[in-house]
């Protein structure tokens, strides 16, 4: 099972909507996938329709956690979710499931977690392991970097991504986080070593709605070796009434722009598993773009 995280510095850039639609994408090509919503807000889960109360907390990721770090034995076997109704629409289709999280729960997972330090940075990673043969791909929704559970979601992780919104702030937020990604091995003494797979800039405009800060932060992605993914994702209204209906615009969208920049994105990113570093493609730069160098990467 290869495990991707999604993160960021702070809250707010779109790792939910990401999470949910790579997962979802990775789905569709027939694979075998788990989302893990790490985040106390639990925002994944409902990203696929699932909103845990006080009749179901049993079925938190939150409660599994808090076990592991308290060093008792647990498995997650009983609580993955089947989410693999979302795909009844596609031929060749594979499975998704979810490892919901609910806000109390994994608040105190978090606690626990944090008081545990490094001793336990590797819970999630162990509760993973039991079920590696169910799953192609795990991809985890993480909170922001200054907590302890996104440490232990980095941990457990085989590669990694951030994002940019078209604000300054955001960049140096992913510089920060791509350096917490490549410190994640000496920061665990090797167990593990998640490798970056870059940036993707999300709610981005087309090119003749460009302010001048979405040109600058275009290019300081790439002056600052973020790696940007060529697809970014657009500003589009379908993208949160997806997140309200349970269902990802990947899906829900599939033949309109969102779910085309989304399918568009996933094929880079499995590009990217496939290939050297050295031979990715990244974004083209705000000048070739606006002299007509390269053609607008997908035009929907």
């Amino acid at each position: 099972m290869e495990k991707i995280a999604v993160a960021s510095q702070k809250g707010g850039p779109g790792k939910t909507t990401t999470t949910v639609n790579l997962a979802a994408g990775l789905a569709l090509t027939g694979a075998r996938v788990l989302v893990a919503d790490i985040e106390p807000q639990a925002q994944a889960g409902q990203a696929l329709g699932v909103r845990l109360g006080k009749t179901d907390l049993e079925k938190s990721l939150g409660l599994k956690l808090q076990m592991a770090g308290q060093g008792v034995p647990t498995s997650v076997r009983d609580v993955l979710i089947d989410r693999t109704e979302l795909l009844a629409k596609w031929k060749g289709a594979g499975q998704l499931f979810l490892l919901a999280s609910e806000q109390h729960t994994m608040a105190n997972a978090q606690h626990i977690l944090h008081a545990a330090g490094k001793e336990r940075v590797h819970a999630l990673r162990e509760l993973l392991e039991e079920i590696d043969d169910l799953f192609d791909y795990a991809v985890f929704d993480t909170p922001p970097a200054v907590e302890a559970l996104n440490g232990v979601a980095l941990a457990a992780s085989d590669y990694a991504l951030t994002l940019c919104l078209p604000k300054h702030a955001t960049v140096e937020g992913a510089v920060a986080m791509r350096s917490t990604i490549r410190h994640v091995k000496d920061r665990t003494g090797g167990k593990a070593d998640p490798k970056y797979l870059g940036a993707v800039l999300n709610m981005s405009k087309p090119p003749t709605e460009w302010s001048q800060e979405e040109m600058e932060v275009r290019d300081l992605m790439l002056d600052t070796g973020l790696l940007p993914f060529a697809t970014d994702i657009r500003e589009d209204t379908r993208i949160s009434r997806s997140y309200a209906s349970g269902v990802p615009a990947v899906l829900g969208f599939a033949r309109h722009a969102p779910g085309k920049r989304y399918a568009k994105f996933l094929q880079e990113f499995l590009d990217r598993l496939d290939t050297p570093e050295s031979e990715w493609t990244l974004a083209p730069s705000v000048e070739e773009v606006l002299n007509g160098q390269v053609k607008e990467n997908a035009r929907v």
